[in-house]
């Protein structure tokens, strides 16, 4: 009982995070990229939390068979969190394929044309994402 006790309470000691690793240049366009910026006249083209909102099913499946295959012993957790984090990048990948709209305002477009390529920041941002562990916050008194 105290394998099993200690194998289940591993599982709640970490989550799981998609985000992107990158440079701060790179870290404030993702933040434009999903939040928008009003003074600037961009519209919000989220792709991380659409993309989470989006991988919740997959990653759903994926906790339950793990849960149990843990309680058996038959799985580590860092093997779960590994399958979650594929699929969750997986997911969120493929959402960003799908960021096109609403367009970029004309405006925004011409001024950045000129400093740098959209496609090249958006190419750069898309290699930047991945996934990682990390520990969860405690809760209540040690």
């Amino acid at each position: 009982m105290k394998k099993l006790t200690k194998r289940m309470k591993a599982i709640t000691e970490h989550r799981v995070v998609v985000g992107i690793r990158g440079s701060e240049e790179l870290a404030v366009i993702g933040i434009v990229h999903e939040f928008g910026s009003a003074p600037k006249h961009i519209p919000e083209r989220s792709f991380i939390r659409t993309g989470k909102i989006k991988s919740r099913p997959i990653i759903n499946k994926i906790v339950k068979a793990g849960v149990t295959e843990i309680a058996f012993g038959r799985k580590t957790p860092q093997e779960l969190y590994q399958e979650i984090g594929e699929a969750g990048l997986e997911k969120t990948r493929a959402n960003f394929e799908r960021i096109k709209q609403p367009p970029l305002s004309a405006i925004y477009a011409s001024h950045k044309q000129g400093r740098k390529l959209l496609q090249a920041e958006e190419l750069r941002l898309k290699e930047a994402l991945s996934w990682s562990v990390i520990a969860r916050a405690r809760r209540g008194p040690s």
